[in-house]
């Protein structure tokens, strides 16, 4: 009922009339039918590596905010180019440029300690890849996401043997 209490009368209004109002300046900007070219999508590609930052350790001796620009770039372009690898590529390598050791047996006190007060001493691997000359990535591996965890410059979280 519209207003008086007599019916609404509809002129000019079927399905197929569709009313346009003028759009935004910001909404004309906008192109319309284009796609983009390459999608970003959430899923992860079949057996790529997908590196993750939500266990990054903020506090101890090897986080990610003592890092320099130019480690910071390299890591950045390293990190890149290991989304584009599966797993395998990544890791099954022989030793680069990523590798698994055991927990048990890492060497470096203050990492097995610092595992301790994270919770993270319940795993059995830690995983790492080589991001340059000395600098690594520590972190933990689940199927094809990596966890990153320790930004290691001077390779002294798992030493090499000299």
């Amino acid at each position: 009922m519209g207003r008086k209490g007599r019916p609404k009368v509809r002129t000019g209004t079927s399905p197929d009339d569709v009313r346009h109002r003028p759009r935004s300046a910001e909404a004309r900007d906008i192109p319309t039918g284009k796609r983009p070219r390459r999608a970003f999508t959430p899923s992860e590609p079949e057996g790529k590596l997908v590196v993750l930052l939500s266990r990054i350790d903020l506090d101890g001796p090897w986080c990610l905010t003592k890092i320099s620009q130019a480690d910071h770039r390299s890591l950045l372009s390293r990190i890149q180019s290991f989304e584009t690898m599966t797993v395998r590529e990544a890791f099954d390598q022989s030793e680069e440029p990523g590798k698994d050791y055991p927990i048990d047996r890492l060497p470096n006190r203050d990492a097995r300690k610092r595992l301790e007060e994270l919770t993270y001493d319940d795993r059995d691997e830690i995983s790492r890849l080589r991001i340059n000359g000395p600098g690594r990535l520590y972190g933990f591996r689940e199927g094809t996401r990596f966890y990153a965890l320790w930004w290691d410059p001077e390779h002294r979280i798992w030493p090499g043997k000299r």
